[in-house]
């Protein structure tokens, strides 16, 4: 019996017991919604819920708003950019003000849904792949949410459905597997902090890297990741590398990047300190 059995199953039960929450949020806010000034260079996206005011989001640092300025708008309008929360009905861990982030520096199909409403995203993959084949999609998934994407890659392959970039942030339970390589995905990024309080922190489950996969450990609790500059500079990368590239050159791109047969070694980056 391997630890991703009893981890999943445990996962699945605090899901269960908590779906039942209403979700008090939108899933995706205002795309024009106004900002809120704080000492940092970079103005604050304004997103409800709790995040925003305990874990404001780390800018200070970034360049990514000057990199995506010198990128035609519809090139970015070719990147579709779904997020999906994990157990956090009140977005305490802020990850709909890193998508608001994102919509404010020109990505503006960008959403942030909590986990009960998975199914929409979905629909939405199904028809942006209909209508627009060379479409760029991403899928971040964050705690809880890292095991949804997960298996929503794995869905829509039976479909033939591409996927550009899967983003596991703070997958403490998703685990070096086939099942976390879907072959219909071109690159995967693993971001990984401090495991989960009630999972024994580091101690049991704080997620692996992943052979093929670009895997990043920041020094964060991990209800901070989705807030730190080193995530949102990560998660950036691939949103404006994305974007530079033509709708075939972004396929062909990703399929040499991650074959689907053979699992490539795994491309680990140094943890970096965050204050």
């Amino acid at each position: 019996m391997t630890t991703e059995w009893p981890a999943n199953r445990c996962l699945m039960f605090l899901t269960l017991a908590l779906s039942a929450t209403p979700t008090v949020l939108s899933a995706q806010e205002n795309p024009r919604s106004p900002v809120q000034t704080s000492s940092s260079a970079q103005p604050q996206p304004s997103a409800p819920g709790l995040g925003s005011l305990i874990h404001p989001l780390k800018l200070e640092k970034l360049t990514l708003h000057e990199q995506a300025q010198a990128i035609p708008q519809e090139k970015k309008d070719r990147v579709h950019f779904f997020l999906i929360n994990g157990i956090d009905p009140l977005y305490s861990g802020n990850l709909n003000g890193v998508a608001a982030y994102f919509r404010s520096i020109g990505f503006a199909n960008t959403s942030c849904y909590q986990f009960p409403s998975t199914w929409k995203v979905r629909r939405q993959i199904e028809t942006i792949r209909r209508s627009d084949p060379e479409a760029r999609i991403v899928l971040l998934g964050y705690s809880a949410g890292a095991n949804i994407v997960r298996l929503l890659a794995n869905n829509v392959q039976r479909e033939g459905i591409h996927i550009n970039c899967l983003i596991y942030l703070g997958g403490d339970t998703v685990f070096n597997s086939p099942s976390s390589r879907p072959p219909n995905v071109g690159q995967i990024v693993n971001i990984n902090g401090h495991g989960m309080i009630f999972l024994g922190r580091d101690l049991y489950f704080k997620g692996e890297d992943i052979d093929g996969a670009v895997n990043h450990r920041v020094d964060a609790r991990h209800i901070l990741l989705p807030s730190q500059g080193d995530t949102i500079n990560l998660i950036g990368e691939q949103l404006i590398a994305l974007a530079k590239k033509s709708g075939q050159e972004a396929v062909r791109a990703a399929t040499a990047e991650h074959p689907a047969d053979v699992p490539s070694p795994a491309i680990v980056r140094q943890p970096k300190r965050i204050p």
